[in-house]
């Protein structure tokens, strides 16, 4: 600790730490993106009649856990659902600075004996390869449309 009283006034010049001039690091910019999940092909039976009830768990950076509903007997499912996801990106133009995303397919099971859900398969897909259509919702010109 600087004691003015014995050492003095300080001075910065001849104090001043390294870090002190280190550059700070931008701040990660919040996107919200909406995934539109439609179906699964050739799913995996997990049941003892040949068939499955899946669900997809979507990871995402909230706690709050995202899942799409429950098809039952099925393993090729059409659930048809939108999910919104929030991402912190560090630039937000450069789709490959963002994270993967990742859809998990588990299925669920009501047994007394075996509740837990069994793990079927997982997508990984890559910004860059999807379909992203980018809006800014700060723009001036932007026009309202009711639906």
């Amino acid at each position: 600790m600087w004691d003015v009283t014995n050492d003095g006034p300080i001075d910065f010049k001849k104090e001043a730490k390294p870090t002190w001039g280190a550059k700070v690091q931008m701040r990660s910019t919040p996107v919200k993106i909406r995934a539109y999940i439609y179906l699964c092909l050739d799913l995996p039976s997990a049941d003892d009649d040949g068939s499955s009830d899946p669900y997809i768990v979507i990871w995402d950076t909230v706690p709050e856990v995202k899942k799409t509903e429950v098809v039952d007997d099925n393993n090729n499912p059409l659930f048809y659902e939108t999910v919104e996801l929030m991402y912190e990106v560090d630039k937000i133009d450069d789709l490959e600075s963002y994270p993967p995303f990742i859809f998990d397919v588990y299925d669920h099971d009501d047994g007394v004996f075996d509740s837990t859900p069994d793990f079927l398969g997982r997508a990984i897909i890559e910004p860059e390869d999807c379909a992203i259509k980018m809006f800014d919702g700060n723009r001036k010109d932007k026009k309202k449309e009711w639906a």
